[in-house]
């Protein structure tokens, strides 16, 4: 429902786009594990079943193993979701050299591609299940015509994905105004809007990224990281990742020298960057994406020099400083994750 811009609008104003989010976030280890299960208990039926019918019986295995794939695929990917959206866990930095960096490079490139390419496989197979359907229904005229309603459902869901892979392909640079939203964000529109925290080839880590952790100054306290750390070298020239006005510039027990960017444009995020060795900007101040706003550092409540990435979607000035109200993890809201993707962060998070 929320793959396209018209679904997601409509989820909106119902008041369920939070609600389907989060549904489909505790219930996908579980669609994973049905796809598992499913295409266990086809591989079985099929292997059961004595058929004389070689194609029939080869289209089944094949659909059983489309079903295993897609089930792996949706636990790894989630058993990895909570550090960094990546297919694959960094254990195999283990094998060092070339290997690695080929392997976190396509897992950047691909990313992008997972709910629309398991949108569309789902679509897929479900066609195909209608199509069968259909053919076997013969006279009985009800089951003909629910056969072709889940054919056109399906058929729709098929469309959706591929255009959505083919919409992310193409959108760096295109004018098309674009359908498809993912995490409620337009891909087409925003992702080219946003930039690098760093100038091109600049070596960096994600050191630590979203959610609760043991807060590392104090190993007995959990705490909840309300946006991703990007370690790099100290005085590193840090840049606005978008346009926007500065909301605030200044120092913060916590943040150290941060600069809060709210980005130019109707319903855009406040960008939070932290433990600044020294800001340049001030408030009030309008900045192009890539103009210098300071240098990494390590003030504040802070272990080492790194930028501390934060997204405010309801940042609000207030007498202590900046309001972030409800933070979002950079990594699925589409231009900040495209932007962080682009980065020359080739290493993930040291958790494994």
């Amino acid at each position: 429902m929320t793959m396209t811009i018209a679904g997601m609008q409509l989820a909106v104003a119902l008041n369920l786009a939070a609600t389907i989010y989060m549904v489909l976030n505790a219930g996908l280890p579980y669609a994973g594990l049905a796809l598992l299960a499913g295409g266990i208990a086809r591989a079985l039926q099929t292997s059961i079943t004595h058929r004389n019918d070689r194609i029939g019986k080869l289209l089944e295995y094949g659909t059983a193993m489309i079903l295993i794939a897609s089930g792996v695929w949706l636990e790894v990917m989630l058993g990895y979701a909570s550090f960094v959206p990546l297919l694959f866990k960094p254990i195999l930095s283990v094998a060092g050299g070339d290997l690695t960096t080929r392997v976190r490079g396509f897992d950047r490139a691909v990313v992008g591609y997972f709910e629309p390419a398991l949108v569309g496989m789902m679509g897929f197979l479900l066609a195909a299940k209608q199509i069968k359907t259909s053919v076997e229904a013969g006279r009985h005229r009800v089951r003909g015509y629910l056969g072709l309603i889940g054919l056109a459902a399906s058929a729709g869901a098929l469309c959706i994905g591929l255009y959505a892979i083919h919409r992310h392909y193409v959108s760096q640079g295109t004018s098309d105004t674009g359908f498809y939203a993912i995490g409620g964000d337009e891909l087409s529109r925003d992702e080219h809007n946003y930039g690098s925290l760093f100038s091109p080839g600049v070596r960096c880590r994600v050191s630590d990224v979203y959610g609760m952790r043991t807060d590392p100054l104090n190993s007995r306290r959990q705490e909840d990281h309300m946006g991703v750390d990007i370690a790099v070298a100290r005085g590193t020239p840090i840049h606005a990742m978008a346009d926007g006005q500065v909301l605030l510039a200044k120092f913060d027990p916590g943040l150290g020298n941060m600069v809060a960017l709210q980005v130019s444009g109707e319903h855009q995020p406040t960008l939070v960057a932290g433990h600044m060795q020294k800001f340049l900007v001030k408030a009030g101040q309008v900045l192009k994406r890539g103009e210098l706003m300071g240098f990494a550092g390590s003030t504040g409540r802070s272990t080492g020099p790194h930028v501390h990435l934060q997204v405010c979607p309801d940042a609000r000035l207030n007498r202590r400083g900046l309001a972030c109200g409800r933070a979002e993890n950079p990594y699925e809201v589409w231009p900040t994750l495209a932007a962080l993707a682009r980065m020359s962060c080739n290493d993930g998070p040291e958790i494994y």
